[in-house]
């Protein structure tokens, strides 16, 4: 019977509820953010898309909105954010928030003051991706419903995730956002989401009618917490080989057999390595890129080919998607040293690795030095598979 009593007694102790349980239906569950800033003013404004779970339950309408777009304004992000309070009946919780996007005039007076209170606050997370809203206020991005989500903000982080399938677009969380802004010799590289206009449903409706759509094919870049421009798509590509992100994607170029068809190789793996070099005090790079493809498709090849004409044409292609990276890289490096003068590559960082004594001396001046600096790219590329075919299928004659 005592023995009884304890274990009751135990279970009261350590079985109790949560102090600070918040029911679902006094909650808004924010999972994107937006910051603005008013022309006017000078105020911050923060956009909060805030998930309806009645318009996600099952049995709920169609027509019923699965998120509402809430803006408010104040003196800092913190107190913008909690004046929403004013105009929503739930208090705003931001444990499930995947997405924050900025507006340009705020990139480039520098973020850093912005997000101070990401970093602080007990429910943010530093997975949280960042992006920049290229032309066009943040607010608006958050605001086109695109995409099969029915939450916009799951939509935008999809198409983050999908850059592992093209690889000409960069997006970086917001933990390694900072660490690079906070880090020394290197910049940040991060999302532009652009609105863009494209056509409705063409099949159905007139080719003349538009619609607005949502593309991440640029990347932001900064200097320290300064956006200073964006990269091409083809830009992007060159500076994804040099950090060593190609995983994945596709790489097509004029066929061996007939210049006006096409070959594609799929990448299936890649790596990088960045080797600084000190001489009497002036730094020189190695970057060296290794790359794995596989061939994806042929246009133009009708005839089968024998082993040995496919292992020449091979080498050739393999020589070709070499040029082609090369080419990539060194757009990307031009691009970052005349266009931006930002190390967004870590050329800082791996001199700093290697030099650390030298890099203490060089480090303040490392702005000015960057632009100047001497590189030499070598790119090892292989075609492992042609999936099993020696020719395309063709009609029979």
């Amino acid at each position: 019977m005592k023995r009884t009593v304890v274990l009751i007694a135990l279970a009261v102790l350590v079985l109790t509820g949560c102090w600070d349980r918040r029911e679902l239906n006094d909650i808004g569950i924010v999972v994107a953010v937006a910051l603005d800033k008013e022309p006017k003013t000078g105020k911050i404004i923060v956009t909060s898309q805030i998930i309806r779970p009645a318009a996600l339950a099952k049995g709920a309408s169609q027509k019923e909105a699965p998120v509402e777009i809430f803006s408010s304004t104040g003196n800092t992000t913190i107190e913008a954010a909690r004046n929403v309070t004013q105009l929503l009946d739930r208090r705003n919780v931001y444990f499930h928030t995947k997405l924050l996007v900025i507006s340009e005039q705020i990139a480039k007076e520098g973020v850093i003051s912005y997000l101070d209170v990401f970093s602080r606050g007990r429910e943010s997370r530093g997975y949280i991706w960042i992006c920049v809203a290229k032309d066009s206020p943040s607010r608006d991005i958050l605001g086109v419903k695109k995409g099969i989500e029915q939450i916009q903000a799951r939509h935008l982080v999809s198409l983050i995730r999908n850059e592992k399938f093209h690889y000409s677009s960069h997006t970086l969380n917001i933990l390694r956002f900072y660490k690079q802004i906070l880090g020394t010799g290197i910049n940040p590289v991060t999302g532009a989401l652009e609105i863009v206009q494209s056509p409705a449903y063409p099949i159905e409706q007139k080719p003349e009618k538009k619609t607005r759509n949502i593309k991440l094919h640029q990347s932001a870049v900064f200097k320290k917490d300064k956006l200073v421009g964006y990269l091409t798509p083809q830009e992007a590509q060159g500076y994804n080989w040099v950090i060593g992100k190609p995983k994945n994607g596709i790489m097509s170029m004029p066929s061996f057999l007939d210049p006006e068809k096409k070959y594609s190789v799929e990448i299936l793996n890649s790596s990088s390595d960045i080797i600084p070099t000190l001489n009497g005090g002036k730094a020189s790079f190695v970057i060296r890129v290794k790359t794995t493809t596989a061939l994806a498709e042929t246009q133009g090849q009708t005839k089968l080919l024998s082993p040995g004409q496919m292992l020449e044409l091979i080498k050739k292609a393999e020589r070709r998607n070499e040029e082609m990276i090369k080419t990539e890289i060194e757009t990307a490096i031009r691009a970052a040293q005349n266009k931006f003068k930002s190390d967004i590559f870590g050329f800082g960082s791996s001199l700093s690795k290697k030099y650390p004594k030298e890099w203490d001396k060089m480090k303040s001046r490392w702005e000015e030095l960057f632009p100047e600096t001497e590189y030499t790219v070598e790119v090892k590329a292989t075609i492992k598979r042609t999936e099993l075919t020696h020719s395309p299928m063709k009609a029979e004659e």
